[in-house]
């Protein structure tokens, strides 16, 4: 089989929102154990996807900025993981660079509808934090009302915001 066989594959709405469960429960469940697997279903994506370097640009600003805003809350405190360091692990930078790799295909759905993605994004973010606490990958250093007050807000925001910068890099780079 060669690589067009597999072209445009990650771009199919539902292999895209699977193939993102199976990296954040890796990523979640195993934490710095799963950085291989992980890196793999990310080459894999791009190596299935038509257009290679757009969505590795897109993957990579979109990725980078949210990590930054996790760095960001690491450092005030907000976030903590194990081992106790100034900056989170290196496996949720990858699980960040997986999220980005839905936001052209899987959800790409919420694009231009603006208040709903609002909503999504305050109600799934905090969610999906309050689930990886749960499951022990990070710890919040807030009470649990702050924390869904931040994680809510902050989601509000960023998730039509990097809908938007995905889709704004895709057409300028398609």
């Amino acid at each position: 089989m060669g690589r067009n066989s597999w072209q445009g594959l990650s771009e199919n709405i539902w292999v895209n929102l699977l193939w993102f469960q199976l990296l954040w429960w890796l990523s979640i469940l195993q934490t710095d154990s799963a950085r291989w697997p992980v890196l793999l279903l990310l080459v894999a994506h791009l190596v299935m996807h038509r257009h290679l370097f757009t969505e590795a640009l897109v993957i990579t600003a979109c990725g980078c900025l949210g990590f930054i805003v996790d760095s960001l809350l690491t450092l005030l405190g907000f976030f903590r993981f194990y081992p106790d360091t100034v900056l989170p692990p290196f496996w949720l930078f990858l699980l960040w660079l997986g999220f980005a790799a839905t936001l052209r295909q899987g959800l790409k759905f919420f694009v231009g509808r603006w208040y709903l993605a609002m909503l999504s994004g305050a109600v799934a973010g905090a969610a999906t934090y309050f689930a990886a606490a749960e499951l022990g990958a990070v710890a919040l250093g807030w009470s649990d009302v702050e924390s869904v007050l931040l994680l809510a807000g902050i989601w509000a925001l960023m998730f039509p915001g990097l809908l938007w910068l995905s889709h704004s890099l895709g057409r300028r780079y398609v």
